[in-house]
């Protein structure tokens, strides 16, 4: 004879099987909805879908004012050619001065960026058939429809209701292939997805809203789109569209006749160059910190979040034990300014944007850590020269400059990834050089705090001279309103 207790085992075994099948039932008439929503066989049969994202919002960080967002617009058009496995993005990009005009293509095999501007192209591994308009598909409700019934490896679990804007929604976990796991607000009456949100590992929680959804060719979609990370509001819908099958003949996946940009640096890998007699630069993956020994100590800028890794570096290849004393702060961007408090070193900045280093600091170090520059300051008997300048990107930016070696170290004015053609330039870099015309300091040579080129002054000027104002080329209805 059984115990008593087996058939209860057997019964919450036999419950627990009817619940789990109950769920797989509830998620997939869910499912089914939503696909019977956005158009149903239109969009599950598509070979193609072209997707128009027009957005603007606030980039923290970006303006020339520490306490204010700089309003960026981003006009992108995204072609996916589902059969061949194919995409092409055109990209138009408005932020402070600077205007581009970018193609992004996976031709099946390989990816690209055109250039079409300076009509210029660079083959990038990075791009690949998932990554290309990676973040246009991610704001499209259609396109997360399309993908929770024919994207591979979905694994759904059902996750109970919830009112929103006093309506009631089915929530739905989802998590595709290897990327996060979404939630999914589906409104429980048309099917819709109202609301979808992810947890970013730094960014913190991101939140999609669509509304005011429509039609087009069949298939719905929201015409409106806001979106949120850890609170605050990122980017506002502007103008959105999609088609469903649209021709493919004017839709550039081959390569166009663009002459290549040229050979860039492998930055993947830590690198210490002596520029001068105890002049250093130091580190890879686009984060560079200038060292400069002034007899007793270490002189230091740039290097974000990588100012530790890079300063140790430095010790080992030039043999020398010494502190870092200063760390100076170009403008408001300041990942390292933590690290460099930890080192003991004191943070040279401009004197109005130490009220926003101070909000970055832990409890006990705001008052006595600070070497302010007002106009322009030497440190370390002369070994580096400070200039408080105003450019494009910030009303008070601190100049490096380093006399014995004739160099002026920056950060977000020139930098390239290029081995030794002129880079693209914008505004900035023009607004930049002015600035350090007006110095009349000796220059020879441009470093930059994220990448190993060294722009000659003869090369520098070759790039601003080389500059002329953006205009939308004929033809490009994502630019013509500028």
């Amino acid at each position: 004879m059984l115990p008593k207790v087996v058939p209860l085992f057997i019964g919450l075994i036999f419950l627990s099987h009817f619940q789990h099948s109950l769920a797989g039932n509830v998620e997939n008439e869910i499912i089914k909805k939503v696909v019977k929503s956005y158009g149903g066989e239109i969009l599950t049969s598509a070979k193609s879908i072209t997707i128009t994202d027009y957005n603007k919002g606030p980039w923290p960080g970006q303006s020339e004012n520490p306490g204010v967002p700089e309003i960026w617009r981003i006009n992108e058009v995204l072609t996916i050619d589902l059969k061949n496995k194919r995409k092409s993005m055109l990209s138009w990009r408005v932020s402070r001065t600077s205007k581009d005009l970018d193609r992004f293509v996976f031709d099946g095999k390989k990816g690209r960026i055109d250039d079409i501007l300076n009509q210029r192209f660079a083959e990038q591994e990075w791009l690949t058939y998932d990554s290309v308009g990676r973040s246009v598909s991610g704001r499209s409700d259609t396109m997360i429809a399309h993908d929770l019934i024919l994207g591979k490896d979905v694994i759904t679990t059902y996750d109970g209701e919830a009112m929103y804007r006093g309506v009631v929604h089915q929530k739905l976990k989802v998590k595709l292939r290897s990327s996060a796991e979404k939630i999914l607000y589906i409104d429980k009456i048309s099917g819709l997805i109202s609301k979808v949100i992810r947890q970013h590992p730094r960014a913190g929680e991101l939140i999609y809203v669509f509304s005011n959804h429509k039609q087009s060719n069949g298939v719905s979609f929201a015409q409106d789109m806001n979106f949120f990370v850890d609170g605050s509001l990122r980017l506002i819908s502007v103008d959105r569209d999609i088609e469903i099958n649209p021709s493919l003949e004017d839709i550039v996946f081959d390569l166009t006749p663009y002459e290549e940009w040229g050979e860039v640096f492998d930055t993947s890998v830590l690198s210490v160059n002596e520029l001068a007699d105890n002049v250093y630069h130091v580190g890879k993956d686009g984060s560079y910190t200038l060292f400069v020994d002034a007899g007793d100590y270490f002189i230091a800028s740039g290097g974000e979040g990588t100012l530790k890794s890079n300063f140790q570096a430095v010790k080992t290849f030039s043999g020398i034990d010494k502190p870092l004393k200063y760390m100076i702060v170009t403008h408001h961007h300041i990942g390292s300014v933590n690290e460099a408090i930890e080192l003991g070193a004191s943070i040279v900045a401009a004197s109005e944007h130490i009220t926003t280093i101070k909000k970055m600091l832990p409890e006990g170090n705001e008052n006595d850590v600070f070497t302010s520059v007002n106009d322009t300051i030497q440190l370390g008997n002369g070994a580096v020269e400070i200039y408080d300048i105003a450019t494009a990107h910030s009303e008070h930016y601190l100049v490096v400059y380093v006399p014995r070696a004739k160099i002026v170290f920056g950060e977000d004015h020139f930098g390239t990834e290029l081995k030794t053609a002129i880079p693209r330039v914008h505004k900035d870099m023009v607004t930049f050089g002015k600035a350090i015309e007006a110095l009349g300091i000796d220059v020879e040579r441009f470093i930059d705090a994220h990448g190993l080129r060294q722009l000659s002054i003869t090369e520098f000027r070759g790039a601003t001279n080389a500059y002329k104002n953006v205009i939308c080329p004929k033809g490009y209805q994502i630019c013509e309103k500028g």
